[in-house]
């Protein structure tokens, strides 16, 4: 891999936690006008940390799997894997890292956490192998 693959690498993982953040904050707003609408602003922050709970790392593993099944696509010489692995590795540094600085670091080391983290990552790795095996079944045959 080239030194502009890794710069990529982290560019996709800061995208990925953008979208990530979007996606937890679609859910909340659809939570406050279709399940619980009319409620006060407190009842709203209270349930927020909960809804992002769930839908964070379910969305962090289908937008992996999404980026990195189109880049190695796009670019099938590039190590598929090598690359959703810095991919991942720059969205663990990123987000730990943001945690910690607003002041939850403690916070970050948990098993809500962990989870998060392990299904991001099996995102990424099943994005590569499927694009990897969907290169595979196109590539002309030598006959």
């Amino acid at each position: 891999m080239k030194g502009l693959d890794a710069v990529k690498a982290v560019g996709l993982a800061v995208l990925i936690l953008a979208l990530n953040l979007g996606l937890a904050f679609a859910c909340v707003f659809a939570y406050a006008t279709v399940v619980a609408p009319g409620r006060g602003e407190t009842f709203y922050r209270a349930a927020a940390p909960g809804i992002a709970g769930w839908s964070a790392p379910l969305g962090g593993a289908l937008l992996f799997l999404a980026a990195t099944y189109l880049l190695a696509r796009r670019r099938p010489q590039r190590n598929a894997f090598k690359f959703a692995g810095m991919a991942w590795l720059g969205y663990v540094i990123v987000d730990i890292g943001s945690g910690a600085a607003s002041g939850g670091g403690l916070a970050m080391l948990s098993l809500q956490m962990a989870v998060s983290m392990g299904l991001a990552l099996a995102g990424a790795l099943a994005g590569a192998a499927l694009a990897r095996a969907k290169s595979r079944s196109l590539a002309p045959t030598g006959a």
